[in-house]
């Protein structure tokens, strides 16, 4: 039986191709915290309660105002600002020492933690294990008062409530040779396996194509919504559109966007409980569940339909770790 570490280590590449199927091709957004853990909020998102250029510029500490300078001299405005609600975004994070990480960033209208609808998903934890601490010029409590000059550490407020509370990727080298990334794939094929159905119609109205497990149907996804039908003139067509992509933007109800949710927090329950009868060197029940999904990623090919077949199997594992998630 090929052990735990001989079988990341072979499976590099196809971790990677594979996390580029479930990106839709994308790649993952790169950020540099080679010299400072501080990460301006900016970096991420807009923040609501100010400008891109104030909440960069603002920080009286030597890391913040680094942090500042990194994002400026890559982007205009944060991550999440041009993406779609009920979508997600890969973060190569880049630390001291060559030391690569994973993150993911969530935008849903379930997120209720800031007014930005965003959380980064962090398999350290949102306390003192977390690779970066995330910072702000504003209070996180909106009815405090805000001190010139002071930045505040805002991390709990975007990490959650898709991080976990404490770290769940821990184990030794033997059980745990590196899930971070693995642990992001979870994270990833769970959102597009719950996500509300009106997530891919968005895509497709912005000119992309509906991933595998779709719920989008011929002309109307399951939910029962109906797409745009060609009219007979250009402007009943482009009015009819217009009226299309508002509803697939509005129809996404708060029952359906906290479900998924729900479900996570639930997931994320079963994954950092303690493995029966075992010690705590052997990792946590995600540690178990991440192996898993190496085994399923490894076993298929690196080509469409062999990523499309281990993302379902994947999401069955998951749909299965579920039924065994603590109800409390």
């Amino acid at each position: 039986m090929t052990s735990r570490t001989a079988l990341f280590q072979k499976s590099t590449r196809k971790n990677q191709a594979f996390e580029r199927f479930i990106c839709n091709g994308q790649e993952a957004a790169l950020l540099d915290a080679t010299t400072s853990k501080y990460i301006p909020l900016s970096y991420f998102v807009t923040p609501a309660d100010t400008t891109a250029s104030s909440a960069s510029a603002s920080a009286s500490e030597p890391a913040a105002s680094a942090s500042a300078t990194r994002r400026s001299s890559r982007q205009s405005h944060g991550l999440a600002d041009k993406m779609p609600y009920e979508t997600f975004r890969l973060i190569n994070l880049q630390s001291r020492g060559s030391h690569a990480h994973s993150l993911v960033l969530f935008k849903s209208r379930a997120i209720t933690t800031n007014p930005e609808h965003i959380a980064i998903f962090e398999c350290n934890g949102q306390y003192t294990q977390s690779e970066i601490r995330v910072i702000h010029t504003y209070h996180p409590n909106a009815d405090a008062d805000d001190e010139p000059g002071t930045v505040y550490d805002v991390t709990q407020n975007y990490f959650s409530p898709i991080s976990p509370k404490v770290c769940m990727n821990y184990g030794n080298d033997t059980y745990n040779p590196g899930y971070c990334g693995i642990f992001g794939i979870i994270a990833m094929v769970f959102f597009r396996g719950y996500r509300p159905p009106t997530a891919e119609l968005r895509s497709i109205d912005q000119g992309g194509s509906p991933p595998p497990n779709s719920r989008i149907e011929s002309g109307r996804s399951v939910g029962g919504e109906e797409t745009t039908k060609t009219k007979t003139t250009k402007t009943e067509s482009e009015s009819e559109t217009t009226k299309a992509k508002s509803e697939a933007t509005t129809t996404t109800t708060t029952k359906e966007s906290e479900n998924w949710l729900q479900k996570w927090k639930q997931l994320l329950k079963y994954m950092r409980q303690d493995i029966p009868n075992e010690p705590e060197s052997h990792g946590c029940m995600g540690t178990n569940l991440a192996a898993r999904v190496q085994e399923i990623i490894a076993a298929h090919p690196s080509t469409a339909t062999g990523h499309q077949n281990a993302e379902e199997e994947i999401l069955r594992e998951i749909t299965q770790a579920l039924t065994q998630a603590p109800n409390k």
